[in-house]
């Protein structure tokens, strides 16, 4: 049990025994896996983690930031940018491979379900995956990419066909798509988002939306 703070003008690291933020985080990423956004309480994450409620917002604020942060334990941009630069095949068939790895994962797979049911029917969910999206993925992959509007662009680009493969296939199960292997979607993926990541930028009419 983390003892309370003494009272002080500054705000600072609380007094007592040391709390990993890692194991919060993953307690916050069990609890929203298996309970969703709506119903998984921070005093359920502290407990699990065995720290005091206070400690979990003095960490991380909100529970929708929690919840933001624990999606890093899923989908760490570091390693979607280092599928970028090795690997076997193209960037987009590495790029695909690595993503669709995520949702073919037990653990990861059931986790994304969750949470990106949770991101489309709460608010709050859904401003904290967005903002994931935002500020971790995409800036990842566009930095990559060699940054700027057109590479933050191609990212998206690509990232519709990345999620919406994963809504179809893995959260609405939807035939053939997902009875598919997960190499069968690879290969149908990747030139796709190949192309969104590398064509000339006239032949995606990115020169018109940056002249216009």
């Amino acid at each position: 049990m983390v003892r309370p703070a003494k009272t002080s003008s500054r705000r600072g690291r609380r007094q007592g025994e040391p709390v990993s933020r890692e194991a919060v985080l993953s307690a916050a990423k069990q609890r929203f896996a298996v309970e969703g956004y709506e119903k998984t309480t921070l005093r359920a994450i502290a407990n699990d983690a065995h720290v005091d409620p206070s400690m979990v917002i003095y960490l991380f604020g909100s529970k929708a930031e929690l919840f933001r942060e624990s999606l890093r334990l899923i989908i760490d941009p570091d390693v979607l940018v280092a599928t970028l630069a090795e690997g076997e095949g193209d960037i987009g068939t590495r790029m695909v491979r690595a993503y669709l790895g995520i949702w073919e994962h037990p653990e990861t797979g059931a986790s994304m379900v969750a949470m990106l049911q949770s991101a489309t029917s709460n608010p709050d969910a859904h401003e904290a995956f967005r903002g994931f999206m935002q500020n971790y993925v995409l800036t990842a992959v566009s930095d990559a990419l060699g940054g700027g509007d057109d590479a933050r662009l191609r990212a998206m680009l690509a990232a519709t066909n990345l999620v919406g493969t994963a809504v179809l296939r893995y959260v609405m199960r939807v035939p053939p798509l997902a009875t598919l292997s997960a190499e069968d979607v690879v290969t149908l993926i990747a030139p796709s988002v190949t192309r969104y990541l590398t064509a000339p930028a006239d032949e995606l009419g990115l020169t018109r939306l940056q002249t216009g």
